[in-house]
Order: structure tokens, then C-alpha cells, then sequence
């Protein structure tokens, strides 16, 4: 019994709120329990907000991170490629120069050679090339540049590289003239020291801007190959010799492609 009286006092109130609601007599205690509440709803977002904030940075620095990554990429394989473009130009024109002295000795006959290592010593004056006995190479054979001047000679031959003594190292003598006067003489090398013509006749015209040439004595080198050009002569009177210093014509250390001559063969003449 006690129980229905509960619930029909519930009910009883409940129908009586749904009038009141309906009528508006409830409207002031809506308007001030949002009255109320509005502050607490404002300061709860005002100190959520910072919260917000921070994850939203998070989220854009995380999408800014990403997209310099992929920009970085993308720099970087735009830059390869055009290191891969400008290496290929360099070696394209350095083939077509080498192809102009091929045409310029048609009677003679080429490997053309990459230039691959350089002796780590530096007590000698050395270079190695790509080629070797089963290209054809062997030990003496003459190297030149891409101007068609003299390089060296292979001095060890592997099966797929070679050694090449450059004109320059101090083992290396060529037997030599200066064009414009036709004095002879003998080009060697000198460990840092460059390359330095000695044994020219005292009475002999040389000046400095003369060219000096391979003369084909001894036959070790063909004749008229360029080595260079006169920058110095030294010599007194009471002298039996000048001696002239020649600049070579090939950039010799910055050499990275050469021309072996395989036409010619070097004959090691007996002493008499």
C-alpha cells in the first residue's frame, strides 16, 4: 500500500513539472541554472584550450617534419641527377677531343683508357688505367692525352688495368727536340720538380715559349709527340750544356681520360 502512494506521488509531480514546462513557469530555474553553469563551462574549455592547442601544433609539426623530409628527397635526387648529367657532358666532350686526335693520326691506331687510381706513394708518378692485357695492352706502349700530347708509358700491365709511368717521374727520360730551333736533348723527370730538357748544345737557340717534341731517337717514342713548352733556360757560357725547364702540355694531374697507342711498338736500340 505504501508503495502505490510512492508512486502516484512520483507520478503526481512528474505530470505536474510537464504542465509547468509547458507553460513556462520553469524558465527562470533554466536560466539560472545556465547562469550557473556558463562559468564553470568557460573556464573548463579556457583550461582545456592550452591542451587543444598543443596537440593541434603537434599534429602541424608533425605534417610540416613529413613534408621537408619529402622536399629534402626530392632535392637530393634532383641534385644526382644533375651531377649524373654534368659528369656525362664532361665525359662526352672528353671522348669527342680524344676522337679528334684518333682523326687527326689516321694512321695510327688507339685504346681510349679511364684514368682509375693514381700511385698512393707519391714518390712516384704514376697512374692507372682501365685497360689492360686483355685489351690489347702491353709494357711500353705510349699514353697521350686528350690534346694529343705525351702522357708516359705502361709500365705494368695486369690483366685489366695498367700502370702508367708519367713523364714526370724521375725514371722517365724522352729523347726530345725544341721545334723552332731544332736542338736535341733529353726530357726527364724530377720528383715534384716538374720536367727539365738537359744536354742542349750551348750554341743551340732556345727561348722560353719554345716547343718541345719527342725527336724519335732511340725508339722509344714516335717523333713529334708534344711533351711541352720551354719556361726557363739556364746555362753559362763556360757551359757545355744548357738546361731548359718545360711545362708540360697535358694537365697531367688532372688527367681522366687517355689514349694508348697500340700501332706503335718501342724498339730498345743495342749499344754499339
Amino acid at each position: 500500500m505504501r508503495t502505490l502512494v510512492w508512486l502516484l506521488v512520483v507520478g503526481l509531480f512528474a505530470l505536474l513539472g510537464i504542465v509547468l514546462s509547458q507553460l513556462g513557469a520553469l524558465d527562470p530555474v533554466k536560466n539560472g541554472a545556465l547562469t550557473v553553469t556558463s562559468p564553470l563551462e568557460r573556464g573548463l574549455r579556457a583550461a582545456a584550450s592550452p591542451a587543444a592547442d598543443f596537440f593541434d601544433n603537434v599534429a602541424e609539426r608533425q605534417d610540416l617534419e613529413d613534408e621537408n623530409r619529402l622536399l629534402r628527397q626530392q632535392i637530393e635526387e634532383l641534385t644526382a641527377e644533375i651531377a649524373s648529367l654534368k659528369e656525362d657532358e664532361f665525359t662526352a666532350a672528353d671522348l669527342a677531343t680524344l676522337a679528334e686526335v684518333e682523326e687527326s693520326r689516321p694512321d695510327d691506331e688507339f685504346l681510349t683508357a679511364r684514368v682509375i687510381a693514381r700511385d698512393p706513394s707519391n714518390l712516384k708518378e704514376r697512374l692507372a688505367i682501365d685497360c689492360g692485357s686483355d685489351d690489347g695492352i702491353s709494357e711500353g706502349m705510349v699514353v697521350m692525352s686528350e690534346g694529343g700530347s705525351l702522357v708516359g708509358v705502361t709500365s705494368k700491365v695486369l690483366d685489366d688495368f695498367a700502370w702508367v709511368t708519367l713523364i714526370t717521374d724521375s725514371n722517365s727520360n724522352v729523347n726530345a727536340m725544341v721545334l723552332e730551333s731544332r736542338a736535341q736533348g733529353v726530357v726527364s723527370g724530377s720528383l715534384h720538380d716538374g720536367l727539365s730538357m738537359d744536354l742542349i748544345p750551348q750554341d743551340a737557340e732556345v727561348e722560353p715559349g719554345n716547343t718541345v717534341a719527342t725527336s724519335g731517337l732511340g725508339g722509344t717514342f714516335p717523333q713529334a709527340l708534344l711533351i711541352g713548352q720551354v719556361a726557363s733556360v739556364r746555362g753559362e757560357p763556360q757551359d757545355v750544356f744548357q738546361k731548359a725547364e718545360v711545362e708540360p702540355a697535358a694537365s697531367l694531374s688532372r688527367l681522366e681520360n687517355v689514349l694508348v697507342l697500340t700501332s706503335f711498338m718501342a724498339t730498345h736500340l743495342a749499344s754499339p
